[in-house]
């Protein structure tokens, strides 16, 4: 089972573009394709997958409830706004424990990221590697949401960081589109005294967000407007989204992981949803994702020719 986990099941959802299937088969295998650790080698690596998808799926849940908060207080309802707060938190809680799960089942596969960098088998294990050091990040960034309901240890996102160090190379951030640039860049600009020095953490993102939308796996565009949100830069989360919506018409997503890019659109998004939803009470309209409730329409200047023609 393990070996259909990792040989088969994981190759081919990484290919497919369900994110909602891929959310569901996480969350109902993860108890079946674990229990056989009670028999067996434990299927750590395959955990690291697992963890990660069911932090992602209690995350979207989260965001639910976030965007009900909002609504719910600009009509004034507090009572209801209070309650979604406390549920969003929940699913906070939620995944940052599965985020941190993840990040232990990467310690036990493969070392503990900060130390030295592992000799990888095969890119499998780099990818374990590197979503390994994501969810680091993400059960810290989901803890503190949910008010440290967790207690993730404050090193996890400093070892992240210096895990995907590892990989952060012209070689190798190439082939995983910019991702290990990305992670270290994110953390920079949320860990006070880790960015190396004459390093500018945002000119960085920038970079490792441009190679993944020529790459076709842009999880580095959805990790720069993560961190920007945060900081409260909704200009650059307006900039990335708009380029977003670009970059998906004229790049196709890379055919072996199409998934990640998927997942990465969602996340964008989300975003975009939370700012309409601010500013308009609603999500982003169907068809409008890549503009804003405020940008000017365009005039559009009829030939008079056309116009007698048409009266």
């Amino acid at each position: 089972m393990t070996n259909i986990g990792e040989d088969v099941m994981v190759p081919y959802l990484l290919t497919t573009d369900d994110s909602k299937i891929a959310c569901a088969s996480g969350e109902a295998l993860t108890p079946l394709l674990l229990s056989f650790s009670t028999v067996t080698t434990p299927p750590d690596q395959l955990e690291v997958l697992l963890g990660l998808v069911g932090g992602t799926c209690a995350t979207q849940r989260a965001f639910q409830h976030e965007l009900e908060y909002i609504r719910f207080s600009g009509e004034k309802r507090i009572t209801q706004a209070k309650d979604a707060r406390i549920q969003s938190k929940r699913w906070h809680a939620m995944a940052a424990a599965r985020y941190y799960h993840s990040y232990q089942a990467l310690v036990r596969a493969l070392g503990e990221p900060g130390e030295e960098c592992p000799l990888f088998d095969n890119d499998f294990e780099q990818l374990i590697w590197m979503l390994g050091a994501v969810a680091g990040l993400q059960a810290a960034l989901s803890d503190v949401q949910a008010d440290m309901a967790v207690g993730v240890p404050f090193n996890v996102a400093p070892k992240a960081e210096r895990g995907a160090a590892c990989l952060d190379d012209a070689k190798h951030n190439k082939k995983w589109w910019g991702l290990p640039k990305a992670i270290r860049s994110a953390l920079w600009t949320i860990i006070p005294g880790v960015t190396p020095a004459g390093t500018d953490a945002w000119a960085e993102l920038t970079k490792a967000r441009h190679l993944g939308m020529d790459e076709g796996v842009r999880l580095a565009s959805a990790l720069d407007a993560l961190v920007s949100y945060n900081d409260s830069n909704n200009r650059r989360v307006r900039e990335i989204i708009r380029e977003h919506a670009n970059s998906i018409k004229s790049t196709a997503p890379n055919r072996e992981y199409r998934m990640m890019d998927v997942m990465a659109a969602d996340i964008l998004l989300e975003l975009s949803d939370r700012m309409w939803t601010e500013a308009t009470g609603t999500r982003t309209p169907i068809g409008a994702y890549g503009t804003f409730w405020d940008d000017k329409k365009k005039e559009i200047k009829l030939d008079q020719n056309l116009l007698d023609d048409l009266l």
